[in-house]
């Protein structure tokens, strides 16, 4: 099944150590790995988008780790998101008919100050090999399928793309009546 996974860790160095282990798992066969990341969170709640590598297979993983990666980042991890190319496909105009908001804000609720997240779109038949190197690290591992964290993703983007366009309204109306 595919899945976002999210993993939190005590900091940047173990979430690293954990992409490594996850991409060993790819290469074993185990499990198969589209798109990834990683997240911190310092002292003082600022988020960072560390590292994020998309494979060219998994397009549609990449928007979603891109998405996921973005939220977490609050409104500036939403633009280096998006500037990365990994937000693309949450433009297109499909009828989505249920979000999981709930997955957000458990991950956003368990990254920490101080803290690093790996978020992974995978394939698993099994969650045993995952959980039992990201526990091995002192990973604390969400997962989802993926479906809903799409779908979560877009309905963000497109709440925001409809904020964005009704100031932009605003703003013309506002020039356009102080120009008379």
């Amino acid at each position: 099944m595919e899945r976002m996974l999210v993993g939190v860790f005590d900091n940047e160095d173990k979430a690293t150590e954990a992409s490594r282990e996850l991409m060993q798992l790819a290469e074993d066969g185990e499990i198969g790995v589209y798109a990834h990341g990683i997240v911190t969170k310092d002292s003082g709640g600022a988020t960072t988008i560390v590292t994020n590598g998309a494979m060219p297979e998994g397009a549609m993983g990449a928007t979603a780790v891109g998405a996921m990666l973005g939220m977490l980042g609050g409104p500036a991890g939403l633009a280096a998101g998006a500037i990365s190319g990994l937000l693309l496909g949450a433009t297109t105009d499909l009828a989505h008919a249920h979000v999981d908001d709930g997955f957000v804000d458990e991950v956003a609720k368990t990254l920490e100050r101080g803290k690093a997240a790996l978020v992974a779109e995978i394939y698993e038949e099994s969650t045993e090999a995952v959980d039992a190197r990201m526990s091995a690290l002192g990973g604390r591992v969400i997962r989802r399928p993926l479906s809903n964290v799409v779908d979560a993703a877009y309905a963000r983007h497109v709440a925001a793309r409809r904020a964005a366009w009704r100031k932009a309204g605003d703003k013309l109306r506002h020039l356009t009546t102080h120009s008379k």
